[in-house]
């Protein structure tokens, strides 16, 4: 997994606080997760609460503190991700993003993250309620990425836990279209010298779609229709000796607009913290569900009962 989870360490900590915002920038997203009548849309800077068929890619940048506006004063992020699912509750996902740091007078530096996978395991979906639970383990692999731009030489395990839940099986009218998604973690280093952190975030949104299909058909705009406000929160923090690192918070609003098999997502990343960085970012993501697009071929578990 890529994104906020990740922690990458680099020779200094000026250059480390530059990064910061490219990794925030960096994760990924999963459109149609389902849970009976709910469809989960793609969050951004958190993990995804489910495992899936899809293919995702994103971009973002964050200018520099104390830089200056202009194009020579930002951190960029661009990445890929790939899930595939082995059962009909078993997947596992491939990632690795790619990150330039520009600083007015100096040369730019660019190159790969560690290249990270998670397996991830749904053990419950509750579809009267509106509710997912999900268990993940995730590696980053240590060495794999370039130490120039703050890729670790050591990697880190992260077992998780991933829950979702609509609010649409309580009576509350026009609230009923509210859901909560979230997940927890834990990061172990390799090495005694890479510290342990705790990571940890929640995602609120508002279906416009579940509103209009399962509330209240209102007479609103066609892309309207189509729309899910949401806004995540996404923390870190030393779990133990922290070398240098601190605690972290990025909020993160913004909307995401689905049509048949995929989902286009775009949030502004706001800092909450010193550590986290100084100004506002913003961050873009299209998603494609394989196994809405191709159901009988990529799009199909490797091992399956249909």
């Amino acid at each position: 997994m890529g994104g906020f989870a990740k922690r990458h360490r680099a020779g200094t900590l000026g250059v480390v606080a530059a990064l910061f915002a490219a990794c925030l920038i960096a994760h990924d997203g999963l459109a149609y997760t389902a849970a009976g009548d709910r469809l989960f849309p793609a969050t951004g800077i958190l993990p995804q609460i489910s495992p899936g068929d899809e293919f995702y890619t994103w971009g973002g940048t964050t200018p520099l503190a104390g830089g200056g506006a202009g194009a020579r004063n930002r951190t960029s992020n661009f990445g890929a991700v790939w899930d595939k699912m082995i059962t009909e509750r078993l997947g596992i996902q491939v990632e690795d993003a790619w990150n330039r740091l520009d600083r007015r007078g100096a040369t730019a530096l660019n190159g790969f993250q560690n290249f990270e996978t998670e397996l991830k395991y749904l053990a419950i979906d509750d579809q009267l309620h509106e509710f997912l639970l999900t268990l993940g383990l995730n590696r980053e692999w240590g060495g794999t990425g370039a130490r120039r731009i703050g890729a670790a030489r050591s990697g880190a395990f992260e077992p998780r836990l991933y829950f979702g839940k609509g609010l649409g099986d309580l009576d509350i009218g026009y609230w009923r279209p509210l859901a909560v998604t979230g997940q927890a973690g834990y990061q172990i280093g390799d090495t005694t010298t890479r510290p342990d952190l705790v990571t940890a975030g929640a995602v609120l949104e508002y279906s416009i779609p579940y509103l209009q299909s399962k509330v209240q058909s209102f007479d609103l705009p066609e892309i309207v229709r189509a729309m899910t406000p949401l806004t995540e929160v996404a923390l870190t923090t030393p779990a133990g000796r922290s070398f240098g690192a601190r605690t972290t918070v990025m909020v993160a609003p913004g909307v995401s607009y689905a049509g048949p098999g995929w989902e286009f997502l775009v949030e502004a990343l706001l800092p909450a913290t010193r550590a986290t960085g100084a100004l506002a970012g913003v961050r873009a993501q299209l998603h494609l569900s394989l196994d809405f697009l191709f159901p009988d071929t990529i799009g199909r578990p490797l091992f399956s009962e249909r």
